[in-house]
């Protein structure tokens, strides 16, 4: 069971959704682990038993590095090992692109896909990146294999007059099928710190 829910909140399995968010009433923020800058937090929402996450820290990176990782198709598998699939189906604009991500889950799972828009702006110190769930039909869904549609994502990235990045990373991402609601919750907090922690790792080298 805990190789999957490894895969409950990478990044490639988180969605924003704009319109079921402003519809949508949660609790206050509640800190449930601090380390220096790390601050992990979580929420309930009235729209969904999956709870919402929200990690801030402040870590030495290189900016431009992270600009590439964050536009980078290939990052989806970089952070998921079950993430097979990851290609851009087309370009909106000049921010904006719509990718298809497809997940082998272990033997007894349903595989999971995910068709979702990207849409990155980006300033000299700041980067901001959402996704949100893109409802055309670009690809047909095999059989056996559930399309994720209920989950969200946010990153926002500040660079500091010290040369270190300010982060803000919020996230819900319900995997759907036959995995407990609490199990998803207890698991999600933790791979919600290793995507940050991966994405560390991938802008300071």
């Amino acid at each position: 069971m805990n190789k999957v829910l490894t895969l409950i909140l990478p990044i490639c399995l988180t969605i924003f959704n704009p319109a079921s968010a402003q519809k949508t009433s949660c609790n206050e923020w509640k800190m449930f682990e601090e380390n220096g800058a790390f601050h992990a937090y979580v929420r309930e929402c009235s729209d969904s038993p999956v709870h919402e996450l929200k990690i801030n820290d402040q870590f030495q990176g290189n900016f431009e590095s992270l600009l590439k990782v964050m536009k980078d198709i290939e990052t989806n598998k970089r952070f998921s090992e079950t993430c097979t699939e990851s290609r851009v189906m087309k370009r909106i604009d000049a921010n904006s692109v719509v990718q298809y991500l497809y997940f082998k889950m272990p033997i007894g799972i349903a595989d999971r896909d995910v068709i979702s828009k990207n849409t990155i702006y980006a300033t000299a110190t700041t980067l901001e990146s959402t996704s949100e769930i893109h409802d055309e039909n670009l690809v047909t869904l095999k059989n056996g294999v559930i399309r994720l549609r209920d989950a969200r994502s946010h990153f926002y990235f500040e660079k500091q007059t010290d040369g270190s990045i300010r982060m803000e990373y919020t996230a819900r991402a319900n995997p759907n099928g036959a995995i407990p609601v609490w199990l998803v919750n207890v698991f999600a907090r933790r791979e919600a710190k290793k995507v940050v922690e991966k994405l560390k790792q991938l802008i300071q080298n």
